[in-house]
């Protein structure tokens, strides 16, 4: 087995655990949690599983962090997906979220859950319903 080359010591920990509090980009947290694991010696298999992006992935973000440090693991695309909805619907949809119920929303053959609390599944659902809009990442409807 290949030895690691790549480690963190205490200091360069605290200071990703540090930009992971702070961030409030979902693509960003995950490279520095995939790094900062990576670099504590965690093994390649789990981090996986704990970001759920492939080692492919997790090596490429490792090696910018090596090249470019903590900028280097910004993501340069950020924010396409938001484009899709604007901010009068977001708003809408926020709104809808807090005030109701899927099951008081959504039809029962079109709901995941059972319509007492707000999951990812329903809000795909619901998004695509009132404004036929479908995002490609779980992520983007999480930040909704």
């Amino acid at each position: 087995m290949q030895r690691r080359r790549f480690s963190l010591n205490e200091k360069e920990v605290a200071t990703f655990r540090q930009h992971e509090a702070e961030t409030r980009k979902v693509h960003e947290l995950k490279r520095l949690q995939a790094v900062r694991l990576y670099g504590s010696g965690v093994e390649l298999t789990d981090i996986v599983d704990t970001v759920g992006q492939g080692e492919r992935s997790i090596w490429r973000w490792v090696s910018d962090y090596r090249r470019e440090g903590l900028t280097g693991l910004q993501p340069d695309w950020e924010g396409q997906n938001a484009a899709k909805l604007s901010t009068a619907q977001r708003a809408a949809i926020k709104c809808k979220l807090e005030s109701y119920r899927p099951d008081q929303l959504l039809p029962r053959e079109l709901r995941v859950s059972q319509g007492e609390f707000w999951t990812v599944s329903d809000l795909q659902v619901a998004v695509k319903m009132w404004y036929g809009v479908e995002y490609r990442c779980e992520d983007s409807y999480r930040t909704l």
